[in-house]
């Protein structure tokens, strides 16, 4: 599938995703270790972030799970692995 072939805000939905997700994983890496979080190291300001870029990223998600367009996409796995090659482009 070709970068026309899907529309421009379901384009945009898994460039967000990805974005969320990377959110994710920069938050992540800064948080200690998970020995130092069972000894209490974590902080409520760090929780609450956690918290935060995790529901970004599944709303996220959900935006691109959810575009009309995959209703009639046919090969559902063959499009998204097509999408995000898209993207990515």
């Amino acid at each position: 599938m070709a970068d026309d072939e899907f529309p421009p805000d379901l384009l945009g939905a898994q460039r967000t995703y990805w974005a969320a997700d990377a959110r994710v994983q920069e938050v992540t890496d800064a948080l200690p270790s998970a020995q130092e979080v069972l000894e209490g190291a974590m902080t409520d300001e760090q929780r609450e972030e956690l918290a935060q870029v995790r529901e970004a990223r599944l709303q996220a998600l959900e935006a691109l799970n959810r575009h009309p367009w995959w209703k009639d996409a046919g090969d559902r796995y063959a499009a998204q692995k097509a999408l995000r090659q898209a993207a990515g482009a």
